[in-house]
């Protein structure tokens, strides 16, 4: 059996990480990925960008925003700038709907309409 969520973290070059998220993201799988990344900044001090691959996230509930939320504060007061990549429909949607698009990626749903197109 598939574990719910798995979140692996891999160093592109000394300035950049990206962490590949498989599974959900919800209430059953809160603390994993914000522990993950707290900790693995923690022995990156040089690192200037945090790239999440969202391509393989399956659900995201309001525990899941959550748990972005939590990892983009983390981020940012370490000085890193937060990517959120290969996002899914389902996920634009939730960043929509709940106002926290332009919040956790920069992105205004016209930037993104265009970037699509």
């Amino acid at each position: 059996m598939k574990p719910a969520l798995m979140c692996t973290w891999n160093t592109t070059d000394a300035t950049t990480a990206r962490v590949t998220i498989e599974g959900d993201l919800e209430f059953a799988t809160a603390g994993l990925l914000p522990r993950l990344v707290t900790d693995r900044l923690v022995g990156h001090p040089g690192l200037h960008e945090v790239r999440l691959d969202c391509g393989a996230l399956g659900f995201c509930d309001s525990s899941g925003l959550s748990e972005l939320l939590q990892v983009y504060r983390v981020v940012t007061a370490a000085g890193v700038r937060l990517h959120l990549d290969n996002r899914q429909p389902a996920l634009d949607r939730l960043l929509l709907l709940t106002g926290t698009a332009r919040y956790l990626t920069g992105e205004t749903a016209a930037s993104r309409a265009r970037r699509d197109s």
